[in-house]
């Protein structure tokens, strides 16, 4: 895939805070992923490695918004006519202050979403763009949908009296594209009527 005429596709690829992307190095990459149990598949790794927290220019200063056509139907609170909108991805960083770190985004929603899926980016709300990184999820991006995350163990157990199936954690979980590559290709700037 030529990620280059992708990216000018969608007005180019710029850093999401300051004037220079924060990129991982190969070093973060694969200290991330024994973390997480799973490793993530090689455009991402170049990707984070090239580009890191980043998002994109969009059609104009006046139209930036960038949005993606997905796979499966969302829910109707995030999408219209099967396109969603885009905020950004998320990159190298170290602490909690980086709203943009993607480890510091693992562990804060580590124990709400499903181990499988870890999140990369956002929508510019609560919603999570997330990359399988094990089991039949590996490889494929999906939205992960905050307005509808699923009772914690705990309080599942204290309403429903009995532990919370597997299951339920995937409640606000959907697939929107194939693979990192695909996902890219969804992407599109907003058409000034939209």
């Amino acid at each position: 895939m030529d990620m280059q005429s992708l990216f000018a596709r969608l007005g180019g690829i710029r850093p999401i805070v300051g004037d220079r992307f924060v990129l991982m190095t190969p070093s973060e990459i694969s200290g991330l992923e024994r973390q997480i149990g799973g490793r993530f598949p090689d455009a991402y790794r170049h990707f984070l490695a090239t580009y890191g927290a980043s998002t994109f220019n969009g059609e104009s200063p006046d139209n930036p918004y960038i949005l993606f056509r997905t796979l499966t139907t969302l829910p109707p609170h995030i999408t219209r006519d099967n396109k969603a909108l885009f905020d950004a991805f998320y990159g190298g960083g170290k602490n909690e202050q980086d709203t943009y770190s993607l480890p510091e985004r693992w562990r804060y929603f580590l124990g709400r979403m499903p181990e499988s899926i870890v999140p990369i980016g956002d929508d510019g709300g609560a919603g999570q763009i997330c990359l399988g990184i094990k089991g039949s999820e590996a490889g494929k991006i999906y939205y992960w949908d905050q307005q509808n995350e699923p009772l914690d163990e705990a309080t599942y157990l204290e309403d429903y009296g009995e532990a919370r199936p597997p299951e339920a954690i995937f409640q606000n979980v959907y697939l929107i594209a194939n693979s990192f590559e695909d996902f890219l290709q969804r992407l599109e700037c907003r058409a000034p009527s939209e």
